[in-house]
């Protein structure tokens, strides 16, 4: 629509410029009007100058066109780094501050709180969802906003507007950017004896963390992360001072008690005894050989295996981290379906053990107990088990996300409005302008 601009104001120029008998004064309402005969002089023309502001300010208006109101998905961001202040006020404040004339002005609204799982409100009047704004807190997770937009479109076909601190989802029809580069420190990761700490902000901090009641102190580097080690195995940690997010300023590590259903077998019950196991449904180990996917965490014990063969290569793994398993002598166990894949081959690039999500199947047992690395690779199997982390947010979260340019669908900036406003402002002090006719 903008494109019009430039022909509209050379219209009016030579409109006016034109001769022609005098106008009534109602003309220049229209913009389409006849000066009165003069020749061109370089000089300023007061209602000259008026009409063209006049015909610039209805083409903005029509650029952005003050019609009803129309009806609107409104997405807001409740994650955790919404929760960080700026200034007195949290990112959240400002998105509801931002959001709220845009919700109270449409007729039908639904209102979408964009947490982990988000959250519906409506289809209603978008007055009646105002408490339901109002009322938004940000959750202690991130934020599913492409999840957010499809929940908003299928309960209403509307524009949908998205309030986040981090950049637009694709194809949304509005957005509204809050938040600034706030400084924050965060506890980001733990685990047995370290933990990490991230650091929001654009320059370089040092983070002072107590952990069980002893202080230590580490750089980190600005929108990065730096590690602290030698810790307990064990531990709670809090972050000492006062940052933008108060979420992720407590963390802390444990071991629990694992609940595990074993076989009869002697050996393997002294083994699960000294890695702290008790009886439970939580894991399960089993001897045979598996037929797919586990529905639970399982250990699977072949009940037979071939001519042992030598280990010679191994993937990279989590199970097998502190694992000497090279040159190791095992019967490869019956190859199991997908999706179970190799984790150590042997000669021929025969398979001796193999994993996948929430599985491990070894060799028999008979082959396995009096071998070094046996405990061991149990351990790994049970560790993601037995680990409790508190306090932790997603590390994206902690550096806190940086907003960009906010825009709106046609129709709900309010810019239509202030221009054809001052279009007819201009118009109005232009025919007061006009010469009033003499009475004879």
């Amino acid at each position: 629509m903008l494109w019009l601009l430039l022909p509209v104001l050379l219209l009016i120029y030579v409109l006016y410029r034109r001769g022609g008998p005098r106008p009534r004064p109602w003309a220049g309402v229209w913009l389409w009007r006849r000066g009165r005969a003069r020749r061109f002089r370089p000089r300023l023309d007061l209602r000259l100058l008026l009409l063209l502001l006049a015909g610039a300010a209805l083409v903005l208006a029509l650029e952005d066109p003050p019609l009803l109101p129309s009806p609107l998905v409104l997405v807001v961001d409740a994650s955790a780094s919404m929760a960080a202040k700026e200034r007195g006020r949290t990112r959240l404040d400002l998105a509801k501050e931002k959001a709220l004339p845009l919700l109270e002005r449409a007729p039908e609204a639904v209102l979408v709180a964009a947490g982990e799982t988000p959250r519906a409100f409506g289809p209603a009047p978008g007055v009646a969802l105002r408490g339901r704004l109002l009322a938004l807190e940000a959750e202690g997770g991130g934020a599913d906003l492409e999840g957010g937009v499809a929940l908003g479109r299928r309960l209403l076909k509307a524009p949908v507007v998205v309030a986040t601190d981090g950049p637009p989802p694709p194809g949304v029809e509005g957005y509204l950017g809050v938040g600034s580069g706030a400084e924050n420190l965060g506890l980001v990761a733990v685990a047995g004896g370290f933990l990490a700490v991230g650091n929001g902000g654009f320059s370089p901090r040092t983070a002072r963390v107590l952990v069980e009641g002893r202080p230590h102190t580490l750089p980190v580097p600005p929108r990065g992360y730096a590690r602290l080690e030698g810790l307990p195995q064990t531990f709670t940690a809090r972050l000492l001072g006062e940052d933008a997010l108060a979420l992720d300023d407590t963390a802390g590590f444990a071991l629990r008690p694992l609940g595990v259903r074993l076989p009869e077998e002697p050996a393997l019950k002294r083994l699960f005894a000294l890695l702290g196991a008790r009886p439970g449904e939580e894991v399960r180990v089993a001897v045979g050989s598996p037929e797919g996917a586990p529905e639970r965490p399982t250990l699977y014990l072949a009940r037979e295996g071939g001519a042992p063969r030598a280990v010679l290569s191994a993937l990279p793994h989590p199970l097998l981290e502190g694992v000497a398993l090279l040159g190791a002598r095992l019967p490869p166990p019956p190859p199991p379906p997908p999706p179970w894949r190799p984790l150590a081959e042997g000669e021929g690039g025969v398979g001796l053990i193999y994993w996948t999500e929430g599985g491990l199947y070894l060799p028999p047992l008979s082959a396995l107990q009096d071998e070094p690395f046996f405990p061991l690779l149990v351990y790994n199997f049970l560790k993601p088990y037995r680990e409790v982390r508190t306090g932790l947010l997603r590390p994206e979260e902690t550096l806190l996300p940086t907003p960009k340019e906010s825009f709106l669908p046609k129709g709900q900036g309010g810019g239509g409005r202030f221009f054809a406003l001052l279009a007819f402002g201009l118009l109005l002090l232009e025919l007061a302008l006009w010469p009033r006719r003499r009475v004879a």
